[in-house]
This record gives structure tokens, C-alpha cells and sequence, in this order.
């Protein structure tokens, strides 16, 4: 057997398996039971759903749930400096932490995201955030615009079959067959790429939106504002979270209780 045609059976064998394995992947998740995240502020019913809090310092802050993602908890927050003095907010200071009496676990709460004293879990830093995104971005727009090895060396092994069917006699139906097969390649490979497009330009327009829209660090003036979205690393193995968010170091808690639910009720 030549070289050539090892290679051809081997690269054939993966990108098989590869796709096994995405379509498998999509049967499980469409198998999986659908739920839902409820977060809500501790003492629900007694208390508006907007938490609004007075600093001795007279800056306002306002902190409340927008969305829960697959890893992600979304959350608003807002600082007012009506005070005489500028003040400093850097989100990536900002943590959870689950409340004493939650049923969340040590184990469980190490394994989740970036994690300081006390089973702490911190924000996601808008910038480093950011820039993963965007490297992201760049390399699937990279890959959707090159032809890759695994293309080269499939379309080195067609070229090599092909010659070697000259000299040997084809049955119609082995013909065709090969024919097929090698047609195949080039529209697997331009799917992918035409697939990886799609991600990047997905990608682009999520940078762009996550970078007006997140909160991000910055020193307030006097009677300055600033809001956008917080980022929190999903912890399901609590049902009470302190939010802690600061402004020059100084905390502010929200406290909320958080339950998962399936989308039928049940």
C-alpha cells in the first residue's frame, strides 16, 4: 500500500469521526432535559426587583439580574457619583460568593471560574474578556480564508488515485464511486470555511456590541454615571449569592436567591 494512500485512508478516518462526533454531540443536546435559571433578590415580594442603594459617600448603585447564559449569569449595575470627590469602578473587582447557608460546594465552586479568598468567584474582566473574543474572532476569519494541510494533503491523494486508475481497469461503478468521494472533499472543506465565516461575523458583531454595552473600568466625576453589564461565572450549586461590586475599594452588596427550573414546569 503507498504512502499516499495510507495518508487518504487515515486523514478520511478522522474527518469521519469528526463528524460522528458533532452529530453525536447535537443528538445528545437535543436529548438533553431543557431548564431554565431563576434569580431573583433575596426577600422577593418584599422588596422591588431594582435594588437601589445609597453610599454614605452619596454614590447610587443599582445592580440587577438580565440573563442567565449556559456559564454565564448577565447582570446590570449602574454607579451615580453625586458625590463632591471622583471615584474609581473596575469591574474585575467584582465577585460572588455563595451565602453560608447555601447548599453550594468547595469543590464545586473551585472548579468554576477565577476564584480569590474565601471560595470567592470573580467577575469576568471586560478586557481580558474582550480580547479572547476577538482572538477568537481572528482566527476562525484566518482559517475561513486558507486552504488547510488536511485540504493539501486530501487533494494530493485524489490527484495520486486518479493517476493510478489509468492504469488499471474501473468498473463503472468503482468509477463513480471514486468520482464521488473526491468531489466530496473540496465541498467538505469549503462548508467548513464557509461555516467559520459565519462564526467570525458572528463573533465581530458580539465584540463590537459586548464593548458599548459592558461595564467597564473607569474613574466618575462628579456627576458623572456609568453602566453596562457584568459578567459572573454560573454557579447552579447555590441558591443564595452575595454580589459584591466597589467603587475605590469600598463594597457594595446584593444579595439574591437563584433556583433552577425545567421550561415545563415539572
Amino acid at each position: 500500500m503507498s504512502s499516499t494512500t495510507t495518508i487518504s485512508r487515515l486523514l478520511r478516518r478522522l474527518l469521519s469521526g469528526s463528524c460522528s462526533a458533532l452529530l453525536l454531540g447535537a443528538l445528545l443536546t437535543a436529548c438533553a432535559s431543557s431548564q431554565t435559571l431563576s434569580v431573583v433578590p433575596a426577600g422577593w415580594g418584599k422588596v422591588p426587583v431594582t435594588n437601589l442603594i445609597s453610599h454614605p459617600d452619596s454614590v447610587y448603585v443599582r445592580f440587577h439580574f438580565v440573563r442567565a447564559e449556559p456559564k454565564e449569569l448577565v447582570f446590570e449595575a449602574e454607579f451615580s457619583n453625586a458625590a463632591n470627590h471622583s471615584v474609581t469602578i473596575d469591574p474585575a473587582g467584582f465577585y460572588l460568593l455563595p451565602l453560608p447557608d447555601s447548599t453550594a460546594k468547595t469543590a464545586a465552586v473551585a472548579a468554576i471560574g477565577p476564584a480569590s479568598a474565601a471560595g470567592r468567584l470573580l467577575a469576568f474582566d471586560p478586557e481580558m474578556r474582550l480580547d479572547s473574543l476577538a482572538r477568537l474572532r481572528d482566527e476562525l476569519a484566518d482559517k475561513a480564508s486558507r486552504v488547510s494541510l488536511a485540504e493539501v494533503l486530501l487533494m494530493v491523494a485524489n490527484t495520486a488515485e486518479t493517476v493510478a486508475s489509468i492504469n488499471r481497469s474501473e468498473t463503472p461503478i468503482e468509477r463513480t464511486s471514486r468520482q464521488v468521494r473526491q468531489q466530496a472533499v473540496p465541498a467538505f472543506f469549503e462548508v467548513q470555511r464557509v461555516v467559520r465565516a459565519a462564526q467570525a461575523q458572528h463573533l465581530h458583531a458580539v465584540v463590537a456590541e459586548q464593548a458599548v454595552s459592558s461595564l467597564r473600568r473607569a474613574t466618575l466625576l462628579p456627576g458623572d454615571r456609568a453602566v453596562g453589564l457584568v459578567y459572573f461565572p454560573r454557579l447552579d450549586t447555590a441558591w443564595q449569592l452575595r454580589f459584591v461590586l466597589a467603587f475605590d475599594e469600598q463594597p457594595v452588596h446584593f444579595d439574591f436567591t437563584q433556583e433552577t427550573r425545567k421550561l415545563n414546569g415539572k
